[in-house]
């Protein structure tokens, strides 16, 4: 799994599970804490599918941190106002880029949190689905 996606799965993991993994890396691991959890703005940007260009949709609230392990430097941004996670996810990431023991079940929790909201999106769509109009039976 390449860095982007996970930066991607740990920003829509749960809370709980990534916050819980990150106190067992404190609990044997000095963690630095390069930028503090902090809140701000960004801007979402969109690409409209039909003129294939990309505008801003509109802000978005985020949240995000940056730790080092070792020489390694972890960094998250969760949407939203949530500092633990994003503390949380940061500290994830670099336990992995600095190959700290407990990477597997990391990979493991994001591979399973990957799953997840996989089926959450399938659900979404299959109501999304019902509400599709069909332009050619209407004529």
């Amino acid at each position: 799994m390449n860095r982007d996606k996970r930066f991607e799965l740990i920003a829509r993991a749960d809370s709980e599970r990534i916050c819980e993994i990150a106190e067992r890396i404190l609990a044997d691991t000095a963690v630095e804490v390069i930028k503090k959890p902090m809140g701000g703005m960004i801007m979402m940007r969109f690409r409209d599918t039909a003129e294939k260009c990309i505008f801003n949709l509109g802000e978005v609230l985020v949240t995000e941190a940056e730790v080092r392990i070792n020489e390694e430097l972890g960094y998250a941004m969760i949407i939203g106002k949530n500092p633990e996670s994003a503390l949380a996810g940061a500290i994830l990431d670099a336990a992995v880029e600095s190959g700290h023991p407990i990477t597997p079940e990391i990979m493991d929790l994001l591979k399973s949190e990957e799953l997840r909201i996989n089926k959450e999106l399938q659900k979404t769509w299959a109501k999304v689905a019902t509400t599709k109009v069909d332009f050619e039976v209407m004529v």
